[in-house]
């Protein structure tokens, strides 16, 4: 098949017209600072921290009322307080110990409570009967009463909880 010399010339024609109508295109987004992965690349920032959950400050008080039912975030913290019952005769001891642990939806301590914080008090031989009356506490208040929904609501959630001793001599 023989072209005729014109026909040749209109095909580079119209495949240099075609490729400049596809080329700015290609050639702005190349250049482009949008799609250039290189200016893409910004200090790395950390992502914001979790929260640390929910906290609370437990004080000894003899007249504090039991919770029956709980549905409410506060209540927790006030079942427990009217659970604890330092060691008597101990007066103020400036002890405090903060505990982080998580509940199941049936009211059960999940895991191990961990202690993140210990302040000694005053006196060494009185460290023994606060963290007792601590963890007897845990241990006559769980499982603690959760409604359905609010124990649903609120399993796995990590608490804090802060003692202290700060009871008048």
């Amino acid at each position: 098949m023989r072209l005729h010399p014109e026909s040749g010339a209109r095909l580079v024609l119209a495949a240099l017209l075609f490729g400049n109508l596809a080329a700015p295109p290609l050639a702005a987004q190349v250049l482009s600072p949008a799609f250039d992965p290189y200016a893409w690349e910004e200090p790395y920032q950390q992502p914001p921290p979790l929260p640390e959950g929910l906290r609370g400050t437990v004080r000894p008080r003899p007249d504090a009322p039991k919770v029956e039912r709980i549905d409410r975030i506060a209540q927790i913290f006030q079942a427990i307080q009217a659970c604890w019952r330092p060691a008597s005769g101990s007066g103020y001891s400036g002890q405090e110990i903060t505990l982080r642990l998580s509940f199941k939806r049936n009211g059960e301590v999940l895991g191990q409570p961990r202690i993140t914080y210990y302040k000694a008090g005053t006196q060494d031989d009185r460290r023994e009967p606060f963290t007792r009356a601590v963890r007897e506490a845990f241990e006559r208040c769980t499982p603690l009463p959760f409604t359905e929904s609010f124990g649903r609501a609120i399993a796995g959630r990590v608490f804090s909880f802060r003692f202290v001793d700060a009871r008048p001599m």
